[in-house]
């Protein structure tokens, strides 16, 4: 008991952290996450649409996935967050197609800003999500499992940043734990455009993957960002690739708005 409220005085003393920031932070494009919070009574939509799809098949299954993050800060280095996913999937063998869709992942959960770079001590955060099990007949699990982030970020020179996420998660539908790890380099690359390049693999059950993506975003304005982005990967002699597009947008001072 001691420990936990030792651990709530520390992350309540952090509120001069991750203060509000003049342009919105997303964790889109890309697979990996920023340590930043929202920022207090800010509530952040990022919402995407991926494909996916395998290469060199001759009956390539077909993915659509809605991909929906809603964030909100409780205060300024704490928020609450939501992933919600819809899925739609084609497969065929010869002449038979099967279609399959519904809800894929409903995660609950939060992040913290731990704290910022200081010299080559990088910015770090921590995310914990809750997956929520049988949310569909066809996609979901089983059971309740955690998908837990450490992040650790540095700025670098020129408008660089150089991005890590290591992950260990649960799939709800047995005991075996994945570690992943994600490499983001992003960069600026004229006014309102910036860009990216990532690796990112896991490793689970004696097995290890990796693939590679990038992409690019387009700041319309301080509340308001567009992205697009590809990725491939070439893992046990299968082939396979994803492109996504998506929008990140925010609503600053929620509460006064909703009161109008």
């Amino acid at each position: 008991m001691k420990l936990f409220k030792t651990l709530i005085l520390f992350f309540v003393s952090q509120t001069t952290l991750a203060q509000f920031h003049e342009t919105i932070r997303t964790s889109r494009p890309g697979q990996a996450i920023e340590p930043f919070t929202v920022g207090k009574d800010i509530l952040q939509f990022q919402q995407g649409l991926d494909y996916y799809s395998l290469a060199d098949t001759k009956y390539p299954p077909h993915s659509f996935i809605s991909n929906n993050v809603i964030r909100y800060g409780i205060i300024e280095n704490i928020e609450l967050s939501t992933l919600i996913d819809y899925q739609f999937e084609q497969t065929k063998l010869d002449t038979n197609s099967t279609y399959l869709s519904g809800l894929s992942n409903l995660h609950f959960g939060f992040r913290i800003h731990i704290n910022d770079q200081k010299g080559w001590i990088p910015t770090t955060g921590f995310q914990v999500r809750l997956k929520v099990p049988k949310i569909s007949n066809e996609f979901g699990s089983n059971q309740l499992a955690t998908v837990m982030v450490l992040i650790a970020n540095w700025n670098l020179p020129k408008n660089m940043s150089l991005g890590t996420n290591w992950i260990l998660s649960y799939n709800g539908i047995d005991f075996y734990p994945t570690s992943k790890y994600i490499l983001n380099f992003g960069f600026l690359i004229y006014k309102k455009w910036s860009g990216f390049i990532e690796n990112y693999g896991q490793f689970r059950k004696n097995v290890f993957q990796t693939r590679f993506d990038g992409g690019f975003a387009y700041l319309i304005n301080n509340n308001i960002l567009l992205d697009i982005s590809i990725g491939y990967g070439n893992n046990q002699n299968i082939q396979d690739y994803f492109i996504s597009t998506g929008i990140s947008w925010r609503i600053i001072n929620f509460k006064k708005t909703i009161k109008k």
